[in-house]
């Protein structure tokens, strides 16, 4: 058997609102035989992960704009702008 990474997303990390994103990508080790494709199970396998991580991505997207929108923090602080 020949261990193999399959890249499956990219996630996006960052320390803060204000640091730059860095992109990590995410992989599944899968086994073959030598030099063999990828069973059907093994490749329904990698789709079934791909499609949870971007439907997680999804939602923090929505979540990230609708609290941009607020004008809150990440950390759950609001944007408090004052008017002079």
């Amino acid at each position: 058997m020949v261990e193999r990474y399959q890249m499956v997303a990219c996630i996006g990390l960052r320390k803060s609102e204000s640091d730059e994103m860095v992109t990590v990508p995410l992989y599944i080790k899968v086994m073959t035989g030598d030099g063999s494709l990828l069973s059907a199970e093994q490749e329904n396998l990698i789709h079934r992960v791909s499609e949870c991580m971007i439907q997680r991505y999804e939602q923090q997207l929505v979540e990230f704009i609708k609290n941009k929108k607020k004008g809150e923090i990440k950390n759950g602080q609001g944007k408090e702008r004052k008017t002079v």
